[in-house]
């Protein structure tokens, strides 16, 4: 297999730039678009909302099999990157519609929303399943998975204040469904060009023909992924982890409002905390050169795990919080750059244990983990929220009210990160070295 060229080292993540940007305007604004610039009666905007987040979680494991049951005839990963993010636009554009009465613009928005969802899951796995393609050299898919998360991070920086800036502007032009509708175009571009850019920078890779491909059986995926303890030990330890991810990235703007006393801080504390994740996730590949995937991984969650009890501890204000946050994302980024290869890793267990080649599946399932993280982090963040009595009424909060959010803020990710280790250090149990002897078995048995 050859080694990745100078092109692929240094584009190789931009992909994740514009899916976080063409991503943010579906997580910031479709549930607003919905509400008040479509104004869909509540019911409606809830059952589209809910539904269609649940059928996109099983989307993303059916891209995975989608993709290992069918090939192209010149390739069956990189193709996708080009005709899946066009597909998507037609459908994500139709996500920011109203064609005719509530319900059936309702209808409308569902299709829109679970096709293009469908066709993203299929660009995410497929731009994942590419690591193992373009090189079979551990410490090059470890630069690769460092780069796909230091561009998911950069992206999510670069979005927080270019997708606002683009809905504002469209809508002092144009009338406000419109104005949506444009600017789920002019992010379909950036996401369709930034996909080009990968696609084109990998050509003579991925060659597998259709008559070459063998085919997989359903039975064969589902095989490959619950006798795969390795990989049953990532997910466990990645849901859990982005839980936490996501409940600091949620919490903040309560910590700003109920801790800081001052709520438009929650953007600058944000925006620190996506950088710190950039950054440990752009350096992930060379501690792992050093340290090895695995050893990389539990250093980066342990890392963000002292820190977090630290700043507990210490109770820090609001330059204080920003510095401890953006060091314990440094962290984080160190365990979070490596996610894809470490789904890679289990992926060429399975293939070597079994001579099933499932990689497409495995890696649609670090999709769902990331659907189920942001799920489970919206039931268990509102349960807290109850638990600790919270009042968004109120203007001034007591030391019980501070107490409250510190503790959800703190405590809440800090039991998580541990938990998640727990299951991380009993099942995965591959070396990087494991990597090299496995594909060359592999090879020979080809």
């Amino acid at each position: 297999m050859p080694r990745i060229n100078t092109a692929i080292r240094s584009v190789w993540g931009v992909s994740e730039i514009g899916f976080s940007i063409a991503a943010t305007l579906e997580t910031a604004f479709f549930l607003f678009f919905l509400t008040d610039v479509a104004q869909l009666p509540l019911a409606i905007s809830g059952v589209i909302a809910a539904s269609a987040s649940a059928v996109d979680t099983v989307s993303a494991l059916l891209a995975g099999v989608f993709i290992d049951k069918f090939h192209f005839k010149k390739g069956k990963y990189r193709p996708w990157l080009i005709i899946a993010p066009i597909i998507a636009m037609v459908f994500f554009i139709m996500c920011f519609t109203k064609v005719g009465g509530d319900v059936v613009a309702g209808i409308v928005i569902s299709i829109g929303y679970v096709v293009s969802h469908f066709c993203w899951n299929i660009t995410y796995a497929g731009i994942r399943s590419m690591t193992n393609v373009l090189t079979d050299e551990p410490s090059e898919r470890a630069f690769l998975s460092g780069r796909l998360g230091a561009g998911a991070a950069l992206g999510r920086v670069i979005a927080s204040k270019l997708v606002p800036l683009i809905t504002t502007s469209l809508a002092a032009l144009v009338s406000g469904v419109l104005a949506y509708s444009i600017c789920a175009a002019v992010v379909s571009i950036i996401y369709i060009i930034a996909m080009a850019i990968c696609f084109f920078a990998t050509k003579g890779y991925d060659t597998e023909t259709k008559s070459e491909g063998k085919k997989i059986s359903f039975k064969a995926m589902g095989k490959n992924i619950v006798t795969n303890p390795n990989l049953i030990g990532v997910v466990l330890h990645d849901i859990l982890r982005l839980i936490a991810y996501y409940t600091v990235a949620a919490g903040t703007a309560y910590y700003a409002k109920v801790v800081l006393g001052d709520a438009s801080a929650s953007g600058t504390i944000l925006m620190m905390f996506y950088l710190g994740c950039f950054v440990g996730s752009f350096i992930a590949a060379r501690v792992a050169k050093k340290l090895g995937t695995k050893n990389t991984t539990i250093v980066g969650v342990a890392g963000w795990l002292v820190i977090w009890v630290i700043a507990y501890v210490l109770q820090p204000g609001y330059v204080l919080l920003n510095v401890l946050l953006v060091l314990s994302q440094v962290f984080f980024g160190l365990a979070y750059g490596l996610s894809a290869n470490l789904y890679s890793m289990c992926a060429t267990w399975s293939h070597w244990k079994t001579g099933e080649n499932t990689l497409g599946t495995t890696m649609s399932i670090m999709t769902v983990s990331v659907k189920l993280g942001v799920t489970l982090r919206a039931i268990i963040l509102p349960a807290f929220l109850s638990l600790v009595a919270y009042d968004a009424t109120a203007t001034v909060f007591d030391a019980a009210a501070i107490a409250g959010i510190e503790q959800m803020y703190f405590l809440l990710p800090i039991g998580l990160l541990v938990v998640s280790l727990i299951p991380f250090l009993l099942l995965f149990k591959i070396k990087d070295s494991d990597v090299t002897k496995m594909n060359e078995e592999i090879a020979q048995k080809a």
